[in-house]
């Protein structure tokens, strides 16, 4: 179903109010920007922002969201196309890293220590919503996990210790690397990475299937 025109502009203002919260946030610091910041890099008025957003931290729980949908659409993509688990994993790898270098100073100034399964008790402005990106980057790797051991990939079911280990190395690794000023390629590390990961997990050392998770 096609939307209204009423329907347009207001995904385009909530947009252009996520993208402006971004770039004041990145440079300013969650706690230093201010909703009327946000609105003059907008070009709105502050009385429009609040339209379509009740406070800054709604802005930020919007600019999160639209973070986690972007994401859910580029994962589901890129591991649709790669073969066997190592392609898979580097795909998710680069994915990831690549929104990094895309908000890196948004990245630096947002900052939550959570669990990363557990979205209930996520701390902070923002947090829950945050938690819910958390959440996405599990259940994609989940999914790659449970597909290679049923292809016989990995020598064992995937526990839930596992699961932890490589949602922590995927969050770490981003976090690391907005800090870096001049971070190596995305694609070499993500590379890298996706083999560590899967040293730790164990692969089957069948040669067809390795050479398979290559092509």
């Amino acid at each position: 179903m096609s939307k209204t025109p009423a329907e347009i502009l207001q995904i385009y203002r909530r947009d252009q109010i996520v993208s402006a919260a971004r770039d004041v946030i990145g440079e300013n610091g969650y706690e230093q920007s201010s909703v009327d910041q946000i609105a003059r890099r907008a070009g709105l008025s502050r009385s429009t922002v609040y339209e379509y957003f009740s406070s800054k931290e709604e802005i930020l729980k919007g600019s999160f969201a639209a973070h986690r949908e972007e994401l859910a659409e580029a994962l589901t993509r890129s591991i649709r196309r790669a073969r066997g688990i190592e392609a898979q994993l580097t795909a998710f790898f680069e994915i990831c890293l690549s929104r990094v270098d895309q908000n890196r100073e948004f990245f630096l100034a947002i900052s939550f220590p959570l669990p990363l399964d557990e979205a209930a008790a996520a701390e902070g402005p923002g947090g829950t919503e945050f938690a819910l990106v958390i959440k996405h980057f599990n259940d994609a790797v989940d999914r790659i996990l449970v597909e290679g051991f049923e292809r016989g990939e990995l020598p064992r079911p995937v526990s839930p210790a596992d699961r932890t280990c490589l949602g922590t190395l995927v969050v770490g690794a981003m976090g690391a690397r907005c800090r870096l000023e001049a971070p190596p390629a995305v694609d070499a590390s993500a590379a890298e990475f996706a083999s560590f990961a899967l040293r730790g997990l164990g692969p089957a050392a069948d040669p067809d299937l390795k050479e398979a998770g290559r092509g």
